[in-house]
């Protein structure tokens, strides 16, 4: 194990370990009978969970479940890499610590990528976790507003674009109901913690969904988003990636020479939700903006949500 490999697990594990020890102090701290641990916020299960963007949109509601993610993305012919694809699989998990806090393990998982650029190429991704807590909530206006922060590790592996810096990324989430439609915002910044190896970069995500047959047991939703990146700064001209005039969108932190570019895109897709505890999602997503300016062509997402 390299010595940033080391550093990097030292400190998610630093990181992990605080967030269990706040979430056992909060579930002891919990009326007895009256505990939220693992149950959540209720009142709010009619909300379907974004699809795009799975990194870094998160949902604002807060409950316990695992979620598993395929993603193929594809790269334009005329990009800077020279066309092919990335696919991943992950799994994400979400633990409601109390009613408002919860713990979130956004990013793991297993990536193949091949591009005429680099070649074929497969490995371990980076890892990302945090927590967030329901600042806002209100039935009677079915609204939520959900502010939080991730830590995401350096510890993938760099044949895949992954292990190039540690990042933190606050975000603030908002959800708002109109009985069947639901509208769901996020707001994240990703800051780089070595400013020469990675981007600032400005994300915000919008989701609205509409409920075919609200009340049954298997709701259907339309769905329609729309995700934008702002690369805000460059990084060192010097480091591994600093004169690429591409940045890694959602997928990595580059560091690369993108300050001021912006990349926008928008997905068509569906929900399917049983019960209320388990979800299937399916989008495809397609570039607004030029697809050989960066690396965001087409995409497909998929994936299912159990939920406790």
């Amino acid at each position: 194990m390299t010595l940033r490999e080391t550093r990097s697990s030292r400190l998610l594990a630093t990181v992990a370990t605080a967030l269990v020890g706040a979430g056992l102090v909060a579930q002891d701290a919990a009326a007895p009978g009256k505990s939220d641990f693992l149950a959540g916020l209720k009142g709010y299960e009619h909300f379907h969970d974004p699809i795009g963007q799975p990194l870094y949109f998160e949902t604002p509601t807060n409950d316990t479940g695992i979620r598993l993610l395929y993603l193929r993305h594809n790269f334009s012919d005329n990009s800077l890499l020279q066309g092919g694809n990335v696919t991943v699989y992950a799994l994400q998990a979400r633990v409601a610590v109390t009613e408002r806090l919860g713990i979130i393990a956004t990013k793991d998982g297993y990536t193949e990528m091949d591009t005429g650029l680099l070649g074929e190429d497969e490995g371990w991704n980076d890892l990302a976790a945090g927590i967030k807590y329901v600042a806002l909530e209100d039935k009677g206006k079915d609204m939520l507003v959900t502010p939080g922060i991730r830590l995401e590790t350096e510890n993938g592996h760099r044949g895949i674009l992954q292990g190039t810096t540690v990042e933190l990324s606050p975000f603030v989430s908002f959800a708002k109901g109109y009985d069947e439609a639901h509208v769901l915002a996020n707001v994240t910044l990703r800051v780089p913690t070595d400013q020469d190896e990675g981007n600032n970069v400005l994300h915000w995500d919008l989701h609205f969904d509409y409920d075919l047959n609200k009340g049954a047991d298997r709701v259907f939703a339309p769905t329609v988003e729309l995700h934008g990146v702002h690369y805000l700064s460059d990084g060192d001209a010097n480091s591994a990636y600093g004169a690429l005039p591409i940045g890694g969108l959602d997928y990595a932190n580059l560091g690369s020479n993108v300050g001021g570019e912006f990349v926008c895109w928008a997905g068509v897709g569906m929900r399917m939700e049983a019960i209320q505890k388990v979800e299937v999602g399916l989008v495809y997503e397609f570039a607004l903006t030029d697809p050989d300016d960066d690396i965001m062509d087409t995409r497909i997402t998929f994936d299912c949500i159990l939920r406790w």
